[in-house]
């Protein structure tokens, strides 16, 4: 049978004069309203424990916040990955309805995708990489094995000891490939236009 008690004010429980601990034994605790720790003030953590006691057989625990009548968004520690976890739609007891994703951390990142010297990009809001775009950053070489596209309508700016490759109008040359460097800037020649200019010049 529920047992139910009401107060018209504040309703403080002491144990020991304060020095002693408070224990509930149940299946479920459920607290309605703010929860407030005052705790430890002799240093400058204060921290809200869950799974307290616990002797590793407990291998998820965490936090739950309600966001709606029946659904619930998770925070949870993952002892077996030794991961922060978080899942936007949880069960009311904090099982997975869209699986747990690993919160980013300073010792617990998400890994680089792909291998050594292989560029990030984004791939459908994950992280993708590709053998055949590498950046060799000992030696400072970029490569980009397959078809490439370069699309630039206005002549990019000069880097010095550099020269920049673009794309632009065909014109003289054939190509509509075209560099720019600080000695000169002009359009790449075709094969073709090259051996009409060796005969006529």
């Amino acid at each position: 049978m529920s047992t139910y008690k009401n107060v018209n004010d504040n309703y403080t429980i002491t144990c020991n004069n304060g020095s002693g601990i408070f224990t509930v034994n149940a299946a479920n605790i459920v607290f309605v309203g703010n929860v407030t720790q005052t705790g430890n003030t002799s240093t400058i953590y204060d921290f809200i424990t869950v799974a307290a006691n616990n002797t590793g057989a407990i291998k998820e625990m965490g936090l739950l916040a309600q966001t709606g009548n029946t659904t619930f968004a998770g925070l949870q520690f993952n002892a077996n990955v030794s991961a922060w976890q978080i899942s936007s739609n949880v069960t009311s007891y904090g099982a997975p309805i869209d699986a747990y994703a690993n919160i980013l951390t300073s010792t617990n990142g998400q890994p680089a995708a792909g291998s050594n010297t292989q560029i990030q990009y984004n791939s459908n809001n994950l992280f993708g990489a590709n053998a055949n775009f590498t950046y060799d950053y000992a030696n400072s070489r970029l490569t980009l094995n397959g078809s490439q596209v370069l699309i630039n309508t206005a002549t990019p700016p000069n880097v010095a000891n550099a020269v920049a490759l673009y794309s632009n109008v065909v014109g003289s040359g054939g190509t509509g490939l075209y560099f720019t460097s600080s000695a000169a800037n002009d359009e790449l020649v075709s094969k073709s236009k090259s051996i009409v200019y060796a005969i006529i010049f």
